[in-house]
């Protein structure tokens, strides 16, 4: 698919030739005596008048267009140099049962020439300029006239580097050519055959005229194995909440905790300690704890006359607070994908062809999210639920990964177009053919239908022939099924869930019955303020020991993905 639609779902350019893309194919019907002749304007001076010996004009498909003739120049001085650069234009003539029908051949400019002094030729070799012409072009117009699949991480930026190069990355992602036509206009056109535009039957072409040519083996790739590998940051939170309660209070608030409290007091953590834990813990507080404090001051608050007198407003009776903490895991897609035309391996084997692309993506988040402050103290930090976000850039991925399958798919259906059959006809005949039409010939045994790749144009003023020789490429392949080349779906794994902590215990030393203190055991520890001065004194102290993060969330992941991309190509009709 490109922009919305498939790019080979029908040829490109195929209303070049100002018809419908269906249509029948026009007959070359031989048996007519045609005259003809050349115009040949440089730098929109005639010369045709001076044409000595042969002029030749040679187009194929994806390479400039060339041509060459020779002038006879008159007694003077001439200074062959000053050629070079100078607009070109063929035009050829013909008339036939009393129809004159003119058409351009070649569009161009001199870019060298030779002299013979002897003769006083001047051998004029031309070109259409198809490179310089892209040259110019900026990289939005490079773009627009192929559009295409590119990717930065497969290739190098556009910008300050060649327009041709360019165009040639961009070109290798479809099947598609881009050639100069007779009159100068840049165009794009598919390697796969359309509706025949015109046909050749019998007795139609030169005799012994035909040609056929194959591919070798070794050139016959028909499976590109890419590996690519794409590594990001995996931006993980875990929120754990805990909860602690003074054992005295029977777990209950306001009021009637306090006073049962009250009977058998004892020290109290604080809210300066609340936050020590969660920092010892490796954690920051992500939302307002819940406190249950003491009452303020007041003179009978449990009703049996005795005051109570509250210094310190941040003690507290219980508090329920949850706890987060961040850590970033490099994880790397191993992208093992494999383009096959499978017809084509049954019948000659596998020849691979390999191709790779590493890409690394970070963001300035992925650098800060472990050891930058977030919580009630950094109140623009956006916290969130337990879980973990994949910085990624997705539209990067997909550019990288469809450029080298459609690299891939370009290369296999490139040596699968390798089979060549050419014939020549007198010009007159095939004035209309293009590079951009479809062709059929059915003549001296052999039976093809191809695009047109190439069209040659011999005018010999001396013989008196004008011969134009075509050749079409053939795609051959075959193969029943074709997948849709599209990026494998990224790597996933279930997302992290806030954890509850067991409630947090309680160590009070100061009476016969306190437990042995136990430096390891999560939760508050302190004394009872009547402690026996004898007994041993219990740290003042909270703590808490945050869940272990299993290794398979921290170590580096690394995840293979492999897919593999049938091929079908095309088999245009050929009978030797």
């Amino acid at each position: 698919m490109l922009n919305g639609s498939p790019l080979n779902a029908g040829p490109l350019n195929s209303g070049g030739n100002g018809r419908a893309a269906v249509s029948d194919p026009q007959p070359i019907v031989p048996g007519y005596a045609f005259r003809w002749a050349l115009r040949v304007l440089v730098a929109a001076v005639d010369f045709t008048a001076r044409l000595s010996g042969q002029v030749d004009v040679d187009r194929e498909r994806g390479a400039a267009g060339v041509a060459n003739f020779t002038l006879q120049m008159l007694p003077g001085a001439v200074l062959p140099m000053d050629w070079v650069g100078r607009e070109v234009t063929i035009d050829y003539i013909t008339t036939a049962v009393g129809v004159t029908t003119e058409k351009r051949r070649y569009t161009g400019r001199v870019f060298s020439t030779e002299w013979d002094s002897v003769g006083r030729l001047l051998i004029c070799h031309c070109g259409d300029q198809l490179q310089q012409r892209i040259e110019k072009l900026s990289v939005a117009e490079v773009d627009a006239l192929a559009p295409a699949f590119w990717s930065a991480d497969v290739f190098e930026a556009p910008e300050g580097r060649s327009r041709w190069d360019y165009l040639g990355e961009r070109l290798g992602t479809i099947q598609a050519s881009l050639d100069s036509s007779t009159t100068g206009a840049l165009r794009l056109t598919s390697w796969y055959a359309g509706n025949v535009d015109f046909a050749f039957g019998e007795g139609s072409t030169i005799y012994d005229s035909v040609k056929v040519s194959y591919a070798d083996l070794t050139s016959l790739t028909n499976k590109v194995v890419i590996d690519a590998s794409y590594r990001f940051s995996r931006l993980h939170q875990l929120n754990e909440t805990f909860t602690w309660v003074h054992p005295e209070t029977s777990g209950l608030g306001g009021t009637q905790g306090f006073c049962l409290w009250r009977q058998a007091s004892s020290e109290l953590p604080d809210v300066a300690m609340v936050k020590d834990s969660a920092s010892s813990a490796g954690m920051s507080i992500i939302k307002s704890p819940i406190y249950v404090r003491p009452p303020g001051s007041g003179a009978d608050i449990c009703g049996n006359g005795i005051p109570w007198i509250n210094n310190y407003p941040d003690l507290l009776l219980g508090v329920t607070f949850t706890g987060g903490r961040r850590w970033v895991q490099s994880v790397t897609e191993k992208y093992a994908l494999t383009v096959v035309a499978e017809a084509s391996v049954a019948q000659a084997g596998e020849v691979i062809s390999r191709d790779s692309v590493s890409i690394d993506y970070s963001t300035d988040l992925s650098g800060t999210w472990e050891s930058g402050p977030f919580g009630i103290d950094v109140p623009a930090s956006v916290d969130g639920k337990s879980g973990h976000v994949d910085e990624r850039d997705e539209a990067q991925r997909q550019a990288a990964l469809l450029c080298l399958l459609n690299q891939a798919k370009t290369t296999i259906v490139l040596a699968h177009t390798a089979t060549a059959v050419s014939w020549s006809v007198p010009t007159s005949m095939v004035l209309d053919v293009d590079l951009i039409h479809t062709l059929s010939l059915r003549d001296q045994g052999i039976l093809a239908q191809a695009r047109c790749c190439r069209v040659e144009d011999s005018f010999d003023l001396a013989s008196g022939a004008a011969i134009t020789t075509l050749t079409v490429k053939l795609m051959r392949g075959g193969g029943a099924d074709q997948d849709p080349l599209s990026a494998p779906a990224i790597s996933t794994v279930p997302q992290e869930e806030d954890v509850v902590a067991p409630a947090l215990e309680t160590q009070l030393g100061g009476k016969q019955d306190s437990p042995v203190y136990d430096d390891a055991l999560d939760g508050f520890s302190g004394n009872y303020d009547n402690a026996d001065p004898t007994l041993p004194v219990f740290e003042r102290r909270l703590q808490i020991t945050a869940s272990e993060i299993p290794a398979t969330e921290r170590d580096e992941l690394v995840v293979d993905i492999p897919a593999t991309y049938r091929l079908k190509i095309p088999n245009d009709p050929l009978e030797l």
